[in-house]
């Protein structure tokens, strides 16, 4: 209880520095302050095994690639078990096709093994603490789910994409994002895509997505909204 408080409380105290301060949305020379680092560093001290973030941006009027890069610089730089490799979609079209990668900017983590981690757009705001702990629970051996829930995934016909549409603001996503990361490392039949929904507006309205969270199951099932932790396993079963 006391190290989930602590870490709950570190989490809060690096999202209000990123928000009033460091992760400025419209600065695309710096994004992190040294402060940011500084706390960022304390995050990554506790990472096990190497982590690959592998960058997808474009010439092609990419709204936020440039910013995207450099906070992926900047974070490359925080840890030696951090390595950035960075692919214009255009020029490398094997990688991208490989990755299925269908929007730019993309980030790849790629830990221990590629556990389908992915983020569209720039991950600012809110979304900034869910995307460092991915890169950190990347490095880490898989967690284990309860014999309930491990139960319920072995009964999936089939491996399940997860698409949740979010916000730098909204204050509900973020553990939307963290639940359905956690079961991407936690099972190979799951993947996870975030996407910022407001730099993509007409990859939005394709999911007729009205209000965040959107969580788009297997391209089956949309839900919007928070929900328990057994309602996302359900839909996660039936949308196999």
């Amino acid at each position: 209880m006391e190290k989930g408080l602590k870490l709950t409380i570190f989490s809060l105290l690096l999202i209000i520095i990123l928000l009033l301060a460091g992760c400025n949305e419209s600065s695309t020379d710096k994004v992190l302050s040294e402060s940011d680092k500084l706390e960022i560093k304390k995050l990554f001290s506790g990472m096990d095994g190497k982590v690959e973030l592998l960058l997808f941006t474009s010439q092609l009027g990419c709204y936020s690639c440039s910013k995207t890069e450099t906070l992926m610089r900047e974070i490359d730089g925080l840890s030696d078990k951090i390595s950035l490799k960075i692919y214009d979609k255009e020029k490398n079209e094997q990688i991208a096709a490989k990755y299925n990668i269908e929007l730019v900017p993309a980030v790849v983590i790629v830990g221990k093994e590629n556990y389908g981690i992915k983020q569209y757009g720039f991950p600012g705001g809110r979304e900034i603490m869910p995307f460092l702990e991915a890169i950190k629970n990347s490095s880490m051996q898989k967690p284990i789910l309860s014999e309930e829930i491990s139960k319920k995934i072995d009964t999936m016909d089939s491996p399940v994409e997860i698409k949740i549409f979010i916000t730098s603001t909204c204050p509900y996503c973020p553990d939307m994002v963290r639940g359905a990361n956690y079961y991407a490392l936690a099972s190979d039949k799951v993947s996870t895509v975030t996407i910022m929904s407001n730099e993509f507006d007409e990859y939005s309205k394709k999911y007729k997505v009205n209000s965040v969270p959107t969580i788009i199951f297997n391209e089956k099932v949309k839900r919007e909204g928070q929900m328990s932790e057994e309602a996302f396993v359900n839909y996660l079963v039936t949308s196999s």
